[in-house]
Formats: C-alpha cells, structure tokens, sequence
C-alpha cells in the first residue's frame, strides 16, 4: 500500500470514529471548559514555623559588670598581687605568684565571661536556626505534598463538558458567526438529533453550504439523507399537491409583500390574492410556475405574443382566464400590480431546471436529514426564491403536517426576511411543535427585536461589527463587580536606645565617750571608755536599654461598579466556533462560553454528561 493510500485510510477511519462521536449522546450545542480547581489551602498554610531567638539576659548581664569593672579600673590587681606575693616568698617568688594571679584574676574577670557567653549565645543561636530550617523544611513538604497530591487528582477530573439547554426551549435564536463557524455548530447540534431517530430539515440560503460537514458525517453514518436545489427543484412541482388556491394565493402575497419595505400599501396585498387565486382556480390541470405565469399573461391580454407561452395552456383554461379578465379589474394600479405579480412569477421559470421536489411535509423523515439549498447567480431571483421556500414551509408548519416533537428546523442566512417573517415562523413551530433555529448572520434593529423571545434562547458566535457587539452585550447584560482601585502599604519602624549610670557615695563618723566612778567596802573605782568609728560606701549603676518597633499596614480600596457581563471586544474575539449561550434555564438566567467545534470529541477527560446535571 503506497503512502498516499495510507493517508486515506487512516482519515477515514478517523472520520469514521468523528461521525461515532459525533451522533452518540444527548443533545449539545457545544462544549464548555471548565478548568479543574485549584488545590484547597492546607490547614497549615497559614501557620508557618516561628524561629525563637535564644535568650541574651547573660550576655546582658555580662555586659554591665564589664562596664563597671571597667570604670573601677584594674590597677589595684597588680599592687594586690605583688604584694601578696612578696609577703609570702621575696621577689622572685612573688613576682611569678603575682603573674598566676594575675592571669586568674583576668580568666574570671567580667569581660572573659562576657566573651564566654556571647559564645553560648552564638551557639545557641546556631542551634535555634538550624532547628527552625528543619522545622520550616519539614513544614514546606507538607505543603508541596498537600498541593502535588491534589494536582494528581484535578488530572482525573473531566475539563470538557457537553453545553446542554437545560430550559428545553422551542426556539433557538444564534447571532454572528461565519460559514465555518455554523457549519461546526450544525454538525455538533444535529449529530446526537439525528442519532436519536429525529428529522432535521435545513433551510440553507446563505450560499455557503454550511450543512456540507453534517452531511458527510451523516453518510458515514448511513443516514439518509435528501438534498433539494433550489429554485431548479420548483419548476415540475404541482403546487395543488400542498396548496389550495386559496393557500397558494395568500402564499405568493406573503412572499411579495415581505419584499415591500414596511409600511407598503396592504391593498398590493389584497391585489396579490385575488389575481393569483383567479388563476389558479382556473387552471384545470397542474398548477406550476410556468402555468401560473401564462395564465397571467392570459390577464395581461399579452399571452398571444409570448413565444413561450403556446402549448402551455389548454385552449378551455385561455377561454376561462380570458372570462375572469373583467372580474379581476382593469384599474391601473391593479395592471401595475398584474405585471408586478407576473414579472416575478416568470422569473422563477427561468431557473435552472433541477428533479422535481416533493411536498414539503416529506421532508422531515424519521432519523433523516434534508437540506434545502437556494442558489442563483439572478439576486432577484435568489431573493424571491428565499422567500418562496421560507412560506412555503411556514404554511406546512400551520397546517400541522409534522408530528409534533418530534422535527427540527434550521433557518440559515434569514436576516433579510424582516422580522415579521420571522416571528410568523416562530410562531407557527411553537404551535406545530417544531423545534426551530435561526442562524442570524447580523444583530440589527429587526434581529434585536426578535431575540429573546417567550420560551425561546439566544446565542452569540463571533461578532464583527462594533455597534452589533455593543447590541449583543446590551442583551447579554451587566452585572455588579468590585473592582481594586486603590492598594496602600505603609511601613514604620522605631528605635529607642538609652543609657544611664548612677554613683552613689556615703561616709559615716561615730564617736563616744564615757565613765563610770563607784565606791565600796574596800575603796573607791572609777573608769572611763571612749568609741571611734567610721562608716565609708560607695555604690555604682550602668543601664542600657534598646527596643526596636516594626509596623506594616496594607490597605485594599473596592469600588462596585456596574458593567457588562461580557465585553463587546470580547464578542468581537471570539474563535470561529467559540460561542456565548443566554438562556433563563430552571436555576435562573445563565450565560456560559462554550466551543462548538466537532473535533472536541476527540480531547481527553470529555464528559459524558452536562456539568449543570453533575451538580
């Protein structure tokens, strides 16, 4: 096999497993990320390890009998120590007793034992640091373990999820978006139908085939699927088949009028039926367009000299058109609107020819798929074969010829309708029970006032124009937020350092006298005693203070404000296949971004089911 035949085979199998995905499940109208949540706090996230600093009351101590032994001088060690050792031994011997004490007297002086203790101090020091870094390690794995392992577990969880209607509305109104961007949204809204068993009939008259990718996925399906061109498919079709001439009358005015800007005279309207119903009840065979077209030329009085026209009527139905020539009227506005009326009939018989349609109601099949085309390089025509196609299926949907729920409807490129066109067909399916959807390509004043309609939901694809991105976040609407704008931090800090010293001295001098004279048996005594004494104290006091005082204050300032819940640049920057759905759903009015792209079947963690369901 050849690399090229490879490929194939490998794209089709992958196209094959597309179209599985695609068809299997409930409905959805895309997909919406969800990104997994972040790792809970630890519950010691906020109690980190405290470092203790070791004491430093001795080194402090230390420090002021080291300030007054310094005052008090050193001096009298030495004498001290001579002369102890001259008492003891002489010279020699005392000069080496005085160096030992000397040296003893240094060792255990204030300043070696504050040098011994700053040393403690140090060490104690270093003993406290390395405990807080274990400490602090130890309480960091914590953390990174806690957020690791919750991590592992948002690796498990589903980050895509079907984007479902949980209204189940009726109507389906999608604003904006391109050729590529409703052709994803199609195929990934009528797979899961058209895998369910349900018909979906598309109206396509954007020219831009945007049922094209449905279409292949459905054949790889084996999904039967019905393809009708217009306006070649109309030329053979016997309108009688699913109008009366009543019903075909008020059809083609309906058609007629909606090309009338608003406001137009409501006699054209009136006109319309009368000289279309005259003829079509006239008409003894097949009523087609061509037929429809000679027998107006037959009120006109110029079938004679149409080259086309012979052989088309019978000779009996000439005759009787030619008799309802006065009943019709011969005003000039009416044969301003006969002509009008034929011009635009004629037109359409002038198509290219296309096999013949059948009636509009076979067009929802069971589990199948129909799409209806409108192509012409004659823009009047196209224009009048839109609209043709459009009433022709809002009267199938008021003479309930679909079983209700169990069809959908897709109107692709309707924007030029006009807005009473379209809230006639949403009126019509809402009725026969037809889901229905408009695939609207601009957001203008007529759009505007169709969106949002009773029992109906609103979605926003990629908005290029400003004033429509600006219209479609009017819709989508505001919503209060609390907005920083302002962020203060003040930072203080104190030193207060003070030193004092204090010298105390006091001497005291006592003197007595006394005497004491007795007699006795043997002579007389006397004595005397006299007492002398003196009192020296000294006293000395050092005392130093510090003190260090940090602050820190953060300040957050929050304003409400009032704006849109989705930015106009925002709708304006949106992927080809990214969309914004607006529904009033049972929990409330919701508004959720989502992707419509078929190839998201294929990403992992993809759940099965709607987020709002796993709530």
């Amino acid at each position: 096999m050849s690399a090229a035949e490879t490929d194939d085979a490998s794209d089709g199998r992958a196209g094959a497993e597309l179209a599985l995905r695609v068809f299997t499940g409930e409905e959805r109208w895309g997909w919406e990320f969800v990104q997994p949540p972040q790792p809970p706090v630890h519950r010691d996230a906020n109690n980190p390890p405290v470092y203790n600093e070791p004491s430093g009351n001795e080194v402090r101590a230390m420090q002021e009998r080291a300030m007054t032994a310094k005052r008090r001088g050193s001096g009298c060690i030495t004498v001290l120590a001579g002369g102890l050792g001259l008492a003891i031994g002489g010279a020699a011997f005392g000069l080496t007793v005085a160096v030992l004490v000397i040296a003893l007297l240094i060792a255990t002086s204030p300043s070696a034992r504050l040098r011994a203790a700053r040393r403690r101090l140090e060490a104690n020091r270093a003993g406290a640091r390395s405990d807080y870094e274990r400490r602090y390690h130890a309480w960091q794995s914590r953390l990174a373990a806690h957020h690791a392992e919750h991590l592992r577990h948002n690796t498990t969880l589903d980050t895509w999820y079907p984007l479902a209607l949980a209204s189940r509305p009726s109507r389906i109104d999608v604003f904006g978006g391109t050729g590529n961007g409703w052709a994803s949204l199609l195929a990934t809204v009528g797979g899961p139908l058209l895998g369910a068993g349900r018909s979906l009939v598309v109206l396509d008259l954007t020219q831009q085939a945007v049922a094209l990718e449905l279409t292949g996925l459905a054949a790889r399906r084996d999904v039967a699927v019905h393809h009708v061109p217009m306006p070649g498919a109309l030329l053979d079709l016997d309108l009688r088949e699913e109008f009366t001439s009543e019903e075909l009358a008020e059809a083609l005015a309906e058609t007629l009028g909606s090309m009338r800007p608003p406001g137009a005279d409501i006699d054209l309207h009136t006109i319309d039926v009368d000289v279309v119903q005259a003829v079509a009840d006239l008409l003894q065979g097949p009523v087609t367009f061509a037929r429809l077209a000679a027998g107006l030329r037959v009120l006109l009085r110029v079938y004679d000299t149409d080259p086309q026209a012979p052989g088309v009527l019978a000779p009996s139905e000439v005759e009787a058109i030619t008799r309802a020539i006065d009943l019709v009227g011969q005003g000039e506005r009416v044969q301003n609107e006969l002509r009008y009326v034929r011009a635009q009939t004629e037109l359409l018989t002038r198509a290219e020819p296309a096999p013949a349609d059948t009636r509009a109601a076979d067009w929802w099949r069971p589990g199948g798929l129909t799409v209806v085309t409108t192509e012409d390089l004659v823009h009047r025509r196209k224009d009048l074969t839109d609209r043709f196609v459009f009433f022709r299926l809002l009267h199938t949907l008021r003479k309930r010829a679909v079983v209700p729920g169990t069809g959908t409807l897709v109107v692709a490129g309707a924007d030029h309708l006009g807005r009473e066109a379209l809230e006639a067909m949403a009126r019509q399916a809402r009725s026969a029970g037809v889901r229905l959807v408009f695939l609207l390509e601009h957001l203008r004043e007529a759009a505007v006032q169709v969106a949002g309609g009773s029992d109906s939901a609103t979605v926003f694809m990629r908005m290029g124009n400003g004033e429509e991105a600006k219209a479609a976040a009017q819709f989508i609407g505001q919503e209060h937020k609390f907005l920083v704008n302002q962020l203060t931090r003040q930072v203080g800090e104190t030193l207060t350092e003070g030193r004092g010293s204090s010298y105390g001295y006091q001497r005291g001098v006592s003197e007595s006298d006394g005497s004491n004279t007795g007699g006795g048996i043997s002579g007389s005594t006397w004595g005397s005693s006299r007492s002398f004494s003196t009192s020296l104290s000294r006293s000395w006091q050092d005392s130093t203070n510090t003190s260090t005082a940090r602050s820190t204050t953060t300040g957050e300032n929050l304003s409400r404000v009032y704006e849109f819940t989705v930015e106009p640049t925002q709708l304006q920057s949106l992927p080809t296949t990214g969309l914004i759905l607006v529904e009033a759903g049972p929990g409330g009015r919701r508004v959720v971004f989502g992707d419509c792209n078929p190839g998201i079947n294929f990403m992992p963690r993809l759940s099965a089911r709607p987020r709002a369901s796993l709530t």
